[in-house]
């Protein structure tokens, strides 16, 4: 029955995708960064061309005091909220939806379940799928120390080197590998995407609008590889797009709509107490 579900919700993610009438070149792409003024270890832009909105992140992972937050918070947790109400609860400054999952109905009470790997303070939350990619984090345990930091994607969740991360959170696929685009069928729309540079040591984020074609078309897959290679990323992976999509900075959305799904997984993060 959840396998059932699972397809249910991936041909959903999926219903309002649009063909692309022409590929976006983004060769010449210039993002304006402007560092937050509470942290400036993270950067945000806003990316526009006729018909897209792309909201962008980079964040230095060795700056010091930058801590991360994670949804899910505790194994088979069936917790899911909007980005924008866990931010101003938990005081995050930067934060996007990521792991993908389907929804049972419970009656009264839907339960949502991630599909896809999470790791939360070292610890398995949600099994991993390895047909999926995930992006895990290293070096934030207590004491370790900040230059050491970093991330890696890898195109497997199964992949051996994950379970020594401190946090990681499953996605779809990779997009990007070794600055090399990953082909996928041209479908355009919403997403959230992340990239990588070549230390590990920088993360990038973007939000893709997509669900008002008319103002933001969204992007496709191989689009936002385009995108990432601009921002000068060696590795990207996608994580659940369309109306799961999610951007919040210091705790109100960057999005120019109003979004009305619940998630049981983000990323955040956040200054140390």
């Amino acid at each position: 029955m959840a396998a059932l579900f699972f397809l249910f919700f991936l041909f959903a993610s999926q219903s309002s995708a649009v063909p692309n009438a022409r590929a976006r070149d983004f060769s010449n792409a210039k993002v304006e960064w402007k560092a937050l003024e509470n942290a400036p270890f993270i950067q945000i832009a806003d990316y526009k061309e006729i018909q897209l909105t792309i909201h962008c992140a980079k964040i230095d992972l060795t700056a010091p005091g930058l801590t991360i937050q994670m949804l899910p918070q505790k194994s088979a947790s069936q917790e899911a909220c909007y980005v924008e109400d866990f931010c101003k609860k938990n005081g995050s400054l930067l934060a996007f939806n990521t792991t993908p999952f389907y929804v049972m109905d419970g009656g009264r009470k839907k339960r949502h379940a991630t599909a896809g790997l999470c790791i939360n303070q070292g610890q398995v939350n949600s099994r991993p799928l390895g047909s999926y990619c995930a992006l895990a984090f290293y070096g934030f345990e207590d004491g370790a120390k900040f230059s050491s930091r970093k991330a890696k994607i890898f195109a497997t969740q199964t992949d051996k080197e994950i379970k020594d991360a401190y946090y990681a959170a499953g996605g779809f696929w990779q997009i990007l590998k070794d600055k090399k685009i990953i082909q996928f069928k041209e479908l355009r729309d919403s997403r959230t995407a992340v990239g990588l540079d070549k230390d590990g040591q920088t993360l990038y984020v973007i939000a893709v609008e997509g669900e008002s074609p008319s103002k933001s078309a969204g992007l496709s897959y191989m689009e936002c590889a385009e995108f990432f290679l601009a921002l000068g990323c060696e590795n990207a992976m996608e994580f659940d797009g369309g109306s799961s999509t999610q951007f919040c900075v210091n705790g109100k959305s960057a999005l120019g709509y109003k979004n009305y799904v619940k998630v049981p997984a983000l990323l955040a993060f956040a200054l140390e107490h």
